[in-house]
């Protein structure tokens, strides 16, 4: 009996130890989710600075920065069509401290690029928290002051017209191509690494147009240095009614990007989850959202979380593939 009573008990206490090791592991996120962060975080931009998404996520690591009490370092990588900051984090270790601010680029550079990591098995979507909302504008030099003006000027000059972006296979430069093909036009695409150089190009003089996110050209517009022509959205701007949408003119035209959140893949879903509800909080801030808004962003009215925004990047993935193989579009 006693030697049953002894294999009883080893064999009792080996469970209890199992047990206790697998309860460990399985509370092993909880805990890391708890105490995450506890050192600062490096969120890369994938662009130079000075552009709208750069400015978006100087304003949302400040937030960040408050609500986590740790250091949330804004990391600019420009470059390659933000191919470069991508990298970058998709082969960075899973654990919260390296985000990425991605944006439309993501989802047009499988179509366009043979890439050293694969952006739906890579990376994992965190959150959306911006419409990349594309304004078409003109120097004021050019006779344009619209969408049928604009087609008429660049089929009787074709291949005069200049178009700038910031980044060749960028949602400006798509949009651009996009009209091109619609319209049966020529216009000579220049490529930049951000939309400050792609819109100083323009103030300047010596691009015709730009297909440039509205944040960064806005200012310029209200100032009466950049002309605006028309929106890429398919519907109108309640804030801008008297701007008109390309597709008014061109039936069916709709180009719009976003700025979300990235992470690499592996990453624990308590700290997806923890990054998703304080960017939801920073973003829902009033006085934040009046300051984005003033510096013409297009906040979405609550930032997507994981899951939808995951779908919403393999959906406009799909999309664009459509829209490059259509057009033909090819880079350097």
């Amino acid at each position: 009996m006693s030697h049953v009573s002894k294999e009883f008990r080893l064999t009792t206490q080996s469970l209890v130890c199992a047990a206790s090791i697998v309860f460990s592991i399985l509370g092993a996120p909880s805990a890391l989710a708890q105490t995450y962060p506890n050192k600062p975080i490096r969120l890369v931009v994938p662009f130079v600075p000075g552009g709208g998404s750069d400015a978006a996520a100087r304003i949302l690591a400040r937030g960040m920065t408050e609500r986590f009490g740790q250091q949330v370092v804004v990391d600019n990588r420009g470059g390659a069509n933000t191919i470069i900051g991508t990298e970058l984090v998709a082969k960075s270790r899973p654990d919260g401290y390296t985000l990425l601010v991605c944006t439309g680029s993501l989802t047009i550079n499988p179509s366009l690029y043979k890439l050293n990591y694969d952006t739906l098995e890579d990376l994992t979507p965190v959150t959306m928290y911006l419409r990349g909302v594309l304004l078409l504008v003109v120097h004021p030099s050019l006779p344009v002051h619209n969408v049928k003006q604009l087609v008429a000027l660049a089929k009787a000059k074709p291949g005069e017209l200049t178009f700038s972006s910031y980044g060749a296979g960028s949602p400006g430069h798509l949009a651009g191509e996009l009209f091109k093909s619609m319209t049966g036009t020529n216009m000579l695409h220049i490529p930049f690494k951000g939309s400050a150089p792609s819109i100083s190009e323009v103030l300047a003089g010596r691009i015709s147009m730009t297909f440039g996110v509205l944040a960064p050209v806005w200012p310029h517009v209200k100032a009466g240095r950049l002309r605006p022509v028309a929106f890429a959205t398919p519907e109108r701007r309640p804030d801008h009614p008297d701007i008109p949408t390309i597709g008014e003119t061109v039936t069916g035209f709709e180009a719009v990007g976003m700025n979300g959140i990235c992470a690499p893949s592996g990453m624990p879903k308590e700290i997806i989850q923890k990054l998703h509800s304080v960017i939801s909080d920073v973003m829902t801030n009033r006085e934040l959202r009046t300051k984005l808004i003033d510096g013409g962003a297009d906040i979405v009215e609550r930032p997507l979380p994981p899951e939808e925004f995951g779908a919403f990047v393999r959906s406009e993935i799909a999309k664009w593939k459509k829209v490059v193989d259509g057009a033909g579009v090819k880079v350097n």
